[in-house]
């Protein structure tokens, strides 16, 4: 991808400051974009750009200038043949990170450039990757109390927490506490290794997409975020950002509503990667290996 010399200059927008330095990271989050922008036209899967990347693309036309990612969705059948494809063809510099290629356990993916450096776990080992990234989360169908009921997202909890609070679940089983699932399912689950439990949370979700009318990034849906509605990711309209045009769910005018309230009034708050070292010049072996 071919950004003008003027790109990086250090300047101001939105009364908020941006240094070369973080120009240089953007420019390597576009690239990684650029690259799975291909991947996905080239196999027909659909994506959209949220959270963060959605807002700055409406409101800037562009970065938030206090944002330091990007941010895309997809429906969870499009992610599932997408983590199929990029075992076979991303490769270096490039990486496709998951639960299943690296040894964090991520309910979602991440793209990283390995020639450069975004170090969000120091005390991780050496070999894994910490390359500047793009995020790639999944939308699964969540309970609208009609298609799917409010049942199902609790065995959706069940399972999510054999994986991230297996000693909490053992707790509630031991207890006798009444769950949505069988005790002798959970109980099974928690003698599997934690990526296969993490095979079966996908799995479920996977059964069950297109049986709701709201989706959500389920952990977060978990955590309190709000779901949204199917509808608004029916069709995709592009929108400038930065260089470049990006799909957004159609719908993002209610969708930026239900997740920010007013959001063309911007709101400086800290990002979800606060602390994150960045170098996009150098690889992130280079700080790893050092003794």
């Amino acid at each position: 991808m071919h950004l003008e010399e003027e790109f990086f200059e250090e300047e101001i927008r939105s009364g908020y400051q941006i240094s070369q330095k973080m120009k240089k990271v953007w420019a390597v989050q576009l690239n990684l974009l650029d690259y799975f922008d291909k991947l996905c036209r080239k196999h027909q899967l659909r994506y959209f750009v949220d959270y963060g990347t959605l807002l700055g693309a409406v409101r800037h036309q562009g970065f938030i200038p206090w944002d330091d990612d990007i941010d895309v969705v997809m429906f969870r059948d499009d992610y599932e043949k997408l983590k199929e494809i990029a075992l076979e063809e991303v490769a270096s510099p490039y990486f496709f990170q998951n639960s299943y290629t690296d040894i964090m356990i991520w309910a979602f993916s991440k793209l990283r450039d390995g020639r450069t450096t975004a170090i969000e776990f120091p005390d991780f080992p050496p070999q894994f990757h910490q390359g500047i990234f793009i995020d790639i989360f999944p939308m699964d169908d969540v309970p609208d109390d009609a298609a799917m009921p409010a049942l199902v997202g609790q065995m959706q909890r069940e399972i999510w927490m054999s994986i991230v609070d297996p000693k909490g679940l053992k707790e509630l089983l031991d207890q006798g506490r009444r769950l949505a699932l069988d005790s002798d399912l959970l109980t099974g689950l928690l003698q599997m290794q934690v990526r296969e439990r993490m095979k079966m949370f996908e799995e479920f979700n996977a059964a069950r997409f297109g049986t709701s009318s709201r989706v959500s990034f389920i952990t977060n849906y978990f955590l309190g975020s709000p779901a949204v509605l199917r509808d608004w990711f029916v069709d995709a309209v592009y929108l400038p950002f930065e260089n470049i045009k990006v799909p957004a769910p159609a719908g993002y005018d209610s969708l930026l509503r239900c997740r920010y309230g007013d959001y063309m009034v911007p709101v400086q708050r800290p990002n979800m990667h606060e602390g994150i070292f960045f170098d996009p010049d150098i690889p992130y072996t280079q700080y790893m290996h050092k003794e």
